[in-house]
């Protein structure tokens, strides 16, 4: 690539002066609010991802697209990423009680040669737990006293998610156990939301797109989505099939009693939306998805 077909770097007066060339106005927001965004509070780049669920004119120009829009969307999506990412921390926890529920009452396991194993068949994975126990400073006296001889309960405490991951097809391959066989069919989905939230990856962009089309959705999340009445039609979407398969492993994992305080802190993000929802209104793509994600959350008061 040529420095020619570069884009060229913008300050925020420039920025703002592209935006309106492009049709974003600027009427719930001043401009001069606006620059003090771009300049303390938010970048250009992560802002205006959101435009994409906003459809253009024959002119190329964007339509009903103020930029006060792109700055209530990222704050919304920045609470829906946080809320997302709690469930997945949820799920993990669940996951590894699970687990070592079911290695302490199998009378061929002692809990500490399955982690040799595991570690004879992921090297690397086995590796890297070892290092960041090392090298964390808050974990010295785990390293000292079990390095030599890590137990189950040691290891999963410590694994990061990727190494849980592992662990999980690793235990399935060992077991055949029918309840692991069931999270592992649907953490597979769930994890692409857990990556993306840990990461500060926008989630409410490219909605319903070809970018993001699921030809054809496993058996298994099509059940989990007609327990939560969600169109089978809608899983070709590859954030609802994976948001199905996030909030059917939470129930599946989790207790009534954190169901219910998730439930209602997905309520709160729902209101949020809505705090301005006439700007949303008619536009089709947004109103869907919380429509959705709506329905997504009252599966939280009902046990899978």
């Amino acid at each position: 690539m040529t420095n020619q077909s570069l884009k060229p770097m913008l300050n925020s007066t420039e920025l703002i002066a592209h935006m309106r060339s492009k049709g974003i106005t600027f009427e719930a927001i001043s401009q001069n609010e606006a620059t003090t965004i771009l300049n303390k509070v938010n970048y250009y780049f992560k802002v205006t991802a959101y435009r994409s669920n906003f459809p253009k004119n024959t002119a190329g120009q964007y339509e009903n697209l103020d930029f006060a829009y792109l700055i209530d969307l990222a704050s919304i999506d920045m609470q829906l990423r946080d809320y997302l990412l709690n469930l997945s921390l949820d799920i993990e926890h669940g996951l590894k009680v699970m687990l070592l529920n079911l290695i302490a009452n199998d009378p061929a396991e002692d809990g500490y040669q399955i982690v040799q194993d595991f570690k004879v068949d992921h090297q690397s994975a086995y590796d890297q737990t070892l290092t960041y126990l090392r090298k964390n400073r808050y974990s010295q006296d785990l390293y000292t006293k079990h390095r030599d001889h890590l137990a189950i309960w040691t290891f999963l405490e410590i694994a990061t998610f990727g190494t849980l991951s592992m662990f999980v097809d690793f235990y399935l391959e060992r077991t055949q156990t029918k309840s692991v066989r069931k999270v592992h069919t649907y953490l597979k989905y769930s994890k692409n939301i857990r990556n993306a939230c840990a990461h500060s990856n926008p989630l409410l962009i490219n909605l319903f797109s070809e970018k993001e089309f699921l030809r054809h959705p496993s058996s298994a999340v099509q059940l989990a989505a007609h327990q939560m009445a969600i169109p089978i039609n809608r899983l070709s979407d590859l954030k609802i099939n994976d948001l199905v398969s996030l909030f059917y492993l939470h129930q599946l994992l989790q207790s009534p009693k954190m169901s219910r305080h998730r439930y209602q802190e997905g309520l709160d993000l729902i209101n949020r939306y809505h705090r301005h929802e006439d700007w949303y209104a008619h536009n089709l793509k947004l109103t869907t998805f919380f429509n959705l994600f709506g329905q997504l959350v009252e599966y939280l008061t009902v046990k899978a």
